[in-house]
């Protein structure tokens, strides 16, 4: 059997060529970065530590490749309820106490505000041949409608709002529920207002004419009456036709903040947003989309800390080299950066490809569901938005993750005695 003279005369010289080889290319990298370079890239040694490597950077891909592709799906998920629910409801719904309109020049300035129109809403009941339903009754001026609501109308014309008296447009589901159809009539009856008559309290009522219908693809189909302003402005009680002001934005979410400053604005009575009728359910959207990303969060930052494993094992395996490098006069700072550097390439690998591979993902998530015939049903295809900067913290969040799993090893590399270590070679 070799003696210790055997082992320590080939430790020593694989070790002189191994520096001469990092004083070589030390020309070129830090000597930190190098070692750490070549350890990684290094086949020998434990297959252990190389399949615990390895599992470590496919579990971060695999991470951060679904937080991509899940938050991107969520994002177009929440693109389109922002489209389909905020683009027919008023963004800010402004009452004023005089006919002074410097207000809205002063507001038109601001940087997001699309459109100022004239106004009406309340709520009412809708009676048909067969049905009795509670409806929100919107009184628009046909040339003033927002974009996303002109583009909703699936049969009819808006032109007839003001070419008919009394006549409104359903939305789709409202339609179905009161099983009528565009030419047909319906009993609009509104609370406020109403008289006493020997049979009993009557309500305002009046009947409207059908003239289209709308199709948003969202709950409001349900609820959603459109007449024209001056209709609605004769069934209401004289008291409550005082128009409002609709306010449309081109970031629905900037509301809150707008509707703060024009309150304060001279002649402002009231300021009413869009979150007074469906905050709850974009708020519900934006806690869905948090603990969507804690958790598969969590799931990079368990592929992470597998780094701590192999590096672990590594620094016990190379405790030999890593107590000579002492001895040569390696500063524990470099001795640190080190493992440092070899887990830190690990992370980013993972995090690299499971950006690239989320981006593809997401680009194809449909074509893929529908070739692995897991499309939704009814063949709709799920909603993706891709956000850049959203991608960019995703990938920092795995990288600083990493960081954190490799100071532990490094640590204890740097705490090896050299001469424990030595004693016996």
């Amino acid at each position: 059997m070799p003696n210790n003279h055997y082992y320590r005369h080939h430790f020593d010289a694989n070790l002189s060529s191994n520096l001469g080889k990092v004083l070589k290319i030390n020309m070129h990298l830090p000597v930190s970065l190098f070692i750490g370079l070549r350890y990684s890239q290094s086949r020998k040694g434990n297959a252990f530590i190389s399949f615990m490597t390895l599992f470590s950077v496919a579990g971060i891909l695999l991470g951060v490749m679904a937080l991509t592709i899940v938050s991107s799906v969520m994002n177009g998920f929440e693109a389109e309820l922002k489209k389909r629910i905020l683009g027919v409801i008023p963004h800010l719904v402004v009452h004023t106490e005089t006919e002074n309109a410097d207000w809205q020049a002063q507001l038109r300035k601001q940087a997001g505000v699309q459109d100022i129109t004239p106004f009406l809403q309340t709520e009412a009941l809708v009676q048909s041949s067969r049905q009795l339903t509670a409806v929100m009754l919107q009184g628009l001026e046909p040339e003033h409608l927002p974009q996303f609501l002109q583009q909703s109308l699936v049969l009819g014309n808006w032109q007839t709002l003001s070419e008919q008296r009394y006549s409104v447009m359903l939305g789709r589901g409202l339609a179905q529920q009161l099983e009528v159809y565009v030419g047909q009539q319906i009993r609009v009856m509104l609370a406020q207002g109403g008289s006493y008559s020997p049979l009993g309290w009557m309500p305002r009522q009046r009947l409207f004419t059908v003239a289209g219908i709308i199709d948003t693809g969202s709950e409001v189909d349900e609820l959603i009456v459109v007449t024209a302003q001056q209709d609605l402005a004769r069934l209401l009680p004289e008291r409550e036709r005082k128009t409002a002001w609709r306010v449309s934005l081109q970031e629905p979410f900037q509301a809150p903040l707008l509707g703060t400053q024009v309150a304060s604005m001279p002649n402002i009575s009231q300021v009413q947003d869009w979150r007074q009728s469906h905050g709850k359910l974009f708020a519900a959207v934006a806690m869905e989309k948090a603990m969507m990303w804690l958790m598969l969060l969590l799931i990079v930052a368990v592929a992470a800390f597998n780094i701590v494993s192999a590096l672990v094992m590594m620094v016990t395996e190379k405790q030999a080299e890593v107590a000579i490098l002492k001895t040569q006069g390696m500063t524990d700072r470099a001795l640190f950066l080190v493992f440092a550097i070899q887990g830190l390439l690990n992370g980013v690998i993972g995090a690299v490809f499971g950006v690239i591979a989320g981006i593809l993902g997401s680009w194809q998530l449909n074509n893929l569901l529908a070739l692995t015939g897991m499309q939704v049903a009814g063949g709709i295809e799920l909603p993706v938005l891709m956000n850049l900067p959203q991608i960019f913290s995703i990938f920092v969040s795995a990288i600083g993750l990493t960081l954190l799993a490799v100071v532990y090893p490094a640590w204890r590399a740097v705490k090896i005695n050299p001469a424990e270590v030595l004693r016996d070679e």
